[in-house]
């Protein structure tokens, strides 16, 4: 990558988020972590990012709500959306995906290589958009 892409990260599991922070910006990303869907969205307000990184189930904001936001409140149409969640069966994948312009949805527990490799593949070619992972 030429110039870092800008990453927010939206994570309340602190071993987790500092996993993803250390190991993307290792990879050349430029990450701001959020611990929760609150703080995540008060920095996208306020700074813009190319990618966002968000858990589903969080303390206040959680993840859907936090995507409804920064597409609908915030009109932030050109940031990309990677969502993650251990609510692998409980979810409606396609539903969420459309509704909310989501790239993919990752399944806890996901390896940090495949973030890593989805996100170089969404900035460094474009695409692909919507994929859905498992």
């Amino acid at each position: 990558m030429s110039e870092a892409k800008r990453v927010l990260v939206a994570e309340d599991n602190v071993v987790l988020g500092d996993v993803m922070r250390f190991n993307l910006q290792r990879s050349g990303f430029a990450v701001t972590l959020a611990r929760n869907g609150t703080e995540a969205l008060r920095m996208a307000e306020s700074q813009p990012f190319d990618i966002l990184v968000t858990d589903y189930e969080m303390p206040g904001i959680d993840g859907e709500e936090l995507c409804n936001r920064v597409r609908n409140e915030l009109k932030l149409d050109a940031i990309r959306i990677v969502m993650c969640s251990a609510k692998g069966l409980e979810l409606d994948r396609e539903e969420i995906m459309a509704r909310l312009s989501i790239e993919a949805i990752l399944y806890k527990p996901f390896s940090i290589r495949e973030l890593t490799t989805l996100l170089e593949n969404l900035v460094q070619h474009g695409g692909p958009r919507r994929e859905q992972l498992v």
